[in-house]
């Protein structure tokens, strides 16, 4: 069986090759359509591999409440002292709320930042200062590059320690070890420990975890930055001053399992909305923002996928019209071979393993195509792209499945030819 099927093999290349021309064109089609589906599944597969990657900062056990500035009100009868100082936001209240009274909560950190100017020397960078536990670190997946994080030690002493991102180093004009500076934030001095990789987040992380694109990361104990810069801030805009009072930027609540995720959600909302009538708060759910994007990217992957079958169908349209031409040039040939005993399966065979040959063929070229496109998109796009076995050994399956099916209709055409006339065919 497989003796006369490489025979069969065999005679179907000698045919192809006598149309060198005809069979090039004929293979191009399939070329181009095995190289789409190797790209757009590369890009596909990277998008999502990107979005685990980048998501996987907010944790999808993680539930984020920000304190939200609320839309500012005149009151009535307010002394000047009232309408000059605001009040809004998490306070420790509603922390020791969600920690003893949400039985899905697993813990539940503080987070308490300040905007301040970061100096080395004569070099000023402004930055974001947050006062953090140091479980904060472990749950949003924070790792140093360089030296640690913070430790319950430096929460304990109020230490005047701090980690930082490289680019902050880079910043400041700081060389060496950087375990060895001081930096100064505000009017006080603080001893670097540790630096974090530095990490492109996207617009929703930036926004779930507080981090200001403009600003550089400053991380000190949470006791710290309740101590030293206390709960007040003030700003000035338009010849006005205005003087906040925010206990809790931030809570990061840990659930324990992630089928509770969306009943602590929603539990946090009624436990929240009873304490906070102006709704100066948000919660995000990174889970649900994890399924939303990966819904959109799954929709992005189902159009690319049909740009690649329209590419695969034209290829086969291509095989059909070929085919077709070249049974109508090989009749005499076929009616021979019935003359001489040949069945019809005979026929159908000879002509499907000569569509397999080009569509086999097409789709090993197709894949070093697609690698090649893949490369030149990685280089000249800076996206992350992502070819899998699976994707390649599918690709190889469509191509062959493509060259049986369009070359299924010529072939049967072929031996359903009456033998006698295609004898008297010139």
């Amino acid at each position: 069986m497989l003796g006369h099927l490489a025979e069969e093999f065999g005679l179907g290349l000698r045919n192809l090759r006598r149309y060198k021309l005809r069979s090039f064109l004929t293979t191009l089609g399939i070329v181009f359509g095995i190289a789409s589906v190797i790209a757009m599944t590369a890009v596909g597969a990277g998008a999502r591999t990107e979005i685990l990657r980048r998501m996987r900062h907010l944790g999808v056990q993680n539930v984020i409440v920000n304190s939200v500035r609320p839309p500012r009100t005149e009151k009535p009868g307010a002394t000047e002292e009232e309408q000059w100082l605001g009040r809004y936001g998490i306070t420790f209240a509603d922390l020791e709320r969600i920690r003893t009274t949400i039985p899905t909560v697993e813990s539940a950190l503080p987070v308490h930042f300040v905007k301040k100017g970061v100096w080395r020397g004569s070099k000023r960078v402004q930055a974001k200062v947050f006062g953090v536990l140091p479980e904060h670190f472990e749950m949003l997946n924070l790792y140093p590059r360089i030296g640690r994080t913070l430790s319950a030690l430096d929460e304990e002493e109020v230490a005047r320690v701090c980690v930082v991102r490289g680019r902050l180093l880079e910043q400041l004009g700081i060389v060496g070890d950087p375990l060895e500076h001081e930096i100064k934030v505000g009017t006080i001095f603080f001893r670097i420990v540790g630096v974090l990789r530095d990490e492109e987040l996207d617009s929703p992380t930036r926004r779930a975890l507080s981090i200001d694109a403009r600003s550089s990361e400053v991380y000190v104990p949470f006791r710290t930055v309740i101590k030293i810069f206390g709960l007040y801030s003030s700003t000035s805009e338009a010849g006005s001053s205005e003087n906040t009072r925010i206990e809790l930027d931030q809570v990061l609540v840990r659930v324990r399992t992630e089928d509770e995720v969306a009943p602590t959600a929603r539990m946090l909302e009624r436990l929240l909305s009873r304490f906070h009538e102006k709704r100066d708060y948000e919660i995000l759910v990174p889970l649900e923002m994890l399924a939303q994007r990966r819904e959109t990217q799954r929709v992005f992957s189902v159009v690319m996928v049909l740009i690649a079958g329209i590419s695969l169908l034209v290829g086969g349209i291509g095989i059909v019209n070929i085919m077709l031409a070249t049974v109508a040039e090989r009749t005499r040939e076929i009616g021979i071979r019935r003359a001489l005993g040949a069945k019809r399966r005979h026929i159908v065979e000879q002509f499907l393993v000569e569509t397999l040959a080009i569509a086999s063929l097409g789709g090993v070229v197709g894949c070093v195509a697609g690698f090649a496109g893949v490369y030149a998109i990685e280089t000249y796009t800076a996206w992350s792209l992502l070819v899998t076995p699976a994707a390649v050994a599918a690709a190889l399956g469509i191509s062959c499945a493509a060259g049986i099916l369009f070359g299924l209709y010529p072939a049967v055409r072929a031996a359903h030819l009456d033998p006698i006339e295609a004898l008297r065919r010139e």
